[in-house]
């Protein structure tokens, strides 16, 4: 309740694992269009041997100790608070692994970083650079980038024939930027032309403002796809632990508490082309 898991919504949340062995996923979007099929032959198979993304998860826990005098005084509810005061920053632990994801603009096991220029094994861009003056203008350039934007690539290395017809479905801001966003997207007109008569195209984009975003950049933007359709970054729990565990221990010596709480989590991009970013400088 105290911090709102923005990631929910852009990201999804993958199946929970057994252990902390490496997770290998699949990039589902990656299949080709349907080929024409001779009833007397077995049909094509599709090859994904090259579309996964590897990651693991890990175990994050911290302590709270509790002396017998802190107990026995015990002036400000401290021990009926602090394990709520856990569950708040475990909360927004899983919320800034994720969105980390997004920052730290890491290397995908094609040797690129997620948001990088056509370069190499990406054939289409999903970054745009430069000072933003019409964020209309600037979300319908982004919007044809993930609209062109094609399946695997072939054995060969060339660009995929197909065209994937992706259209986003979030767009997240800033803190900095958060009054522009919602003016944005709540104008009924659009309020980049002096025409009222000209309709508001971005309404229909769901708002996130995220102020881990503000740390690596106050200027930049981004678009995400509707993660059921097709992955854009997976988060996901050791199995026990979608939520915060919260165990005390009392030390019969001492006659203090301690209270840990626990949660594994581990999150990863696992497909480029969903995911779009305009820099704004």
């Amino acid at each position: 309740q105290e911090v709102p898991a923005t990631w929910r919504g852009p990201m999804r949340q993958g199946e929970s694992v057994a252990d902390f062995k490496t997770i290998h996923r699949m990039r589902l979007g990656g299949i080709p269009n349907l080929p024409v099929w001779n009833d007397s032959a077995d049909p094509d198979r599709a090859s994904m041997a090259d579309a996964r993304e590897f990651y693991a998860v890990e175990c994050r826990s911290l302590g709270v100790d509790f002396s017998y005098k802190l107990i026995v005084n015990d002036d400000m509810s401290a021990l009926t608070r602090v394990p709520l005061a856990l569950g708040d920053s475990a909360a927004r632990t899983v919320n800034a692994v994720a969105w980390s994801q997004i920052t730290s603009n890491a290397l995908l096991s094609d040797g690129v970083a997620l948001f990088s220029a056509a370069t190499g094994p990406r054939k289409q861009k999903n970054l745009e650079t430069g000072a933003i003056t019409n964020y209309t203008t600037a979300i319908n350039t982004l919007t044809q980038n993930m609209m062109i934007m094609r399946g695997e690539n072939t054995p060969e290395g060339n660009q995929g024939p197909d065209i994937l017809s992706l259209m986003p479905r979030y767009i997240a801001f800033p803190a900095a930027l958060r009054g522009t966003l919602l003016q944005l997207l709540s104008s009924e007109s659009d309020p980049y032309n002096t025409n009222s008569a000209v309709r508001n195209i971005n309404t229909g984009l769901v708002p996130i403002i995220e102020p881990l975003l503000d740390a690596d950049s106050a200027t930049a933007f981004y678009l995400f796809a509707e993660p059921s359709r097709i992955d854009t970054v997976e988060v996901t729990f050791l199995q026990g632990q979608e939520t915060p565990q919260v165990r005390s221990v009392l030390s019969e010596e001492k006659l203090s508490m301690t209270y840990y709480i626990l949660q594994s989590v581990g999150a990863k991009p696992l497909n480029h082309r969903v995911i779009q970013k305009h820099a704004g400088n």
